[in-house]
Parts: C-alpha cells; structure tokens; sequence
C-alpha cells in the first residue's frame, strides 16, 4: 500500500470511525471480503417536493471479512476527510437498509479494492454518487 493510499484510507475512515490506528487500518485496508451486499435506504432529511420519480435512496455495500466482521463502504457528500468514500462498523446501520444484491467472491478481493472502486470523490452530475460506487464495487466480482 502507497503512503498516499494509506492517508486517503486514513482520512477517509477517521471520519466515522477513530477507533482504528495506522496498523489496525492497514490490516482492515488488507483483510479479504468473501460477501458483499449492495444496500439501499431512504435518503434522509428529503423534502416532500421532491417527485416521487427522483431517486430518494442511498447505496453502500456492506461486506463481510475473513473473521466475520461486517463493515459499511459508501460514499457521500463531504463524508470524509481525505476522500467521500467511508468505512463505518456496519453495526451501526439502522433497521432501514435493505439488500438490493449479494455475492459471494471466489477469488481474493480487499477492503482496500471495495474502497478503491468506490472512487474518492462525490459529484452526482459527473456519475460519481453512492449508486455507481456501489455498483462498481459490486462489479469486482466479475473482472
């Protein structure tokens, strides 16, 4: 893993989660995905404008690790520090996610790819939201 990586991770996972030091992140970052579920929920705070016809949702993929451990990688505006892509324990998911998808991957895939899929920045009118994020990391799978 570059310096550069690791400090995006870094940045990216001290937003939500400062539990984790560089050693801990970097095994996290390292630490194979055999599962992965592509969620959705409401978006929260929408006003009731909004048509029903616009997308009122927002993805993540929760993945499950090699120990067990379940972790939430989705991207947002100004989610993180370093990049708008997190990590957060999926135990901290409410009851209102929903799974849209789930594979099982044969052969090995990381956090750090999940992450790297995502991308770093957010930009809804370029593509790069928490819907393509998810499919892209999604799409690990099939390369």
């Amino acid at each position: 893993m570059t310096p550069l990586t690791m400090w995006l991770l870094l940045g990216a996972f001290v937003a939500v989660n400062c539990d984790l030091s560089g050693s801990d992140l970097n095994r996290l970052y390292n630490t194979r995905v055999h599962y992965a579920e592509w969620v959705t929920r409401p978006k929260q705070g929408m006003p009731s404008w909004v048509p029903h016809w616009c997308i009122t949702t927002h993805s993540g993929v929760r993945v499950k690790l090699d120990d067990g451990r379940r972790f939430l990688i989705h991207k947002g505006p100004d989610f993180g520090v370093a990049s708008e892509t997190v990590i957060t324990d999926a135990a901290h998911m409410s009851d209102k996610w929903q799974v849209k998808t789930a594979t099982y991957f044969a052969r090995i895939i990381t956090v750090g790819d999940f992450v790297k899929a995502a991308g770093e920045n957010y930009n809804i009118w370029s593509g790069q939201h928490c819907h393509a994020a998810a499919e892209d990391m999604m799409n690990l799978g099939k390369k």
